[in-house]
């Protein structure tokens, strides 16, 4: 079974999108770990911190989806 075109595109835009949040991931851990981080505020840091849970989130299933779509390739 030969992958769809759609399914082709998608692993090829992967490693960007991948690279494009972990680039955003480590933007935001440094921020975060900055020394004076905690003077921005406590509903900033919240929203730096539900932001970093997504990013993990998105990762993995874009991970996973790359790994299946790599599968199927075979």
């Amino acid at each position: 079974a030969r992958m769809s075109y759609k399914d082709q595109r998608e692993l090829e835009s992967l490693p960007d999108e991948i690279e494009s949040l972990e680039r955003e991931q480590t933007e935001l851990t440094a921020r975060m770990s900055e020394a004076d981080y905690h003077k921005v505020g406590a509903q900033q840091i919240r929203d730096d911190r539900r932001r970093s849970e997504e990013l993990e989130a998105l990762l993995l299933a874009k991970f996973a989806r790359w790994e299946a779509l790599e599968e199927a390739r075979k």
